[in-house]
């Protein structure tokens, strides 16, 4: 029996990839996370796929990745904090899995995301790739972005879990909530997650 795939969104600063590693060790499940998937496809990171495509162009690549990982089952995905503004990645997902929104403050992600040099959302991109940008930038930037996703976040979301929490914690939150619904967990992960 094939489960269905916990993909984790939420804004930049939530948790998702820790988040998603520890859920993949409790249930023995492989992880994706769709950032990584387009710096390994691309050869290039993030700051500089947004320089060179912009944010548009960015999210036509980031739809090819996540149209890949939606035809597989069993996965624990990373979703990058823009990947369910989409209504087609939304759709896509849906087929095989279900949404967790990982949901923090933007006080709690200011705090997590300072000295980020990886988040182009967050900043200027210097000629060295890096993101710069002054703690009160960063502030506004967070806040602005929180705004405008927070109720798209909260619409497509089969779960949403307070990320202020420990990571652990986060996790059994899932957990729990997935071994309530049935057909998320295949029966050995149900028995693996109760021990």
């Amino acid at each position: 029996m094939m489960s269905r795939n916990l993909l984790l969104h939420g804004m930049m600063g939530a948790g998702k990839s820790t988040v998603a590693v520890l859920l993949g060790e409790r249930l023995g499940r492989r992880v994706a996370d769709t950032d990584e998937e387009l710096r390994t496809w691309t050869g290039r990171s993030i700051p500089e796929l947004f320089a060179t495509y912009g944010e548009a162009g960015f999210r036509d690549l980031e739809r090819r990745v996540v149209e890949e990982l939606a035809t597989y089952h069993d996965l624990v995905v990373a979703l990058g904090g823009g990947a369910v503004l989409r209504d087609d990645n939304v759709a896509s997902l849906l087929l095989t899995g279900v949404l967790v929104e990982l949901r923090a403050t933007p006080e709690v992600l200011v705090e997590r995301l300072a000295g980020s040099t990886d988040r182009p959302l967050l900043g200027t991109v210097g000629p060295d790739g890096r993101v710069r940008g002054t703690p009160a930038e960063l502030r506004q930037r967070v806040e602005r972005t929180h705004a405008e996703r927070a109720r798209r976040y909260a619409e497509v979301a089969d779960l949403t879990v307070d990320a202020a929490r420990t990571p652990d914690q986060i996790v059994d939150d899932i957990l729990d909530w997935a071994l309530a619904q049935g057909d998320v967990l295949t029966p050995s992960e149900h028995e693996q997650v109760m021990r």
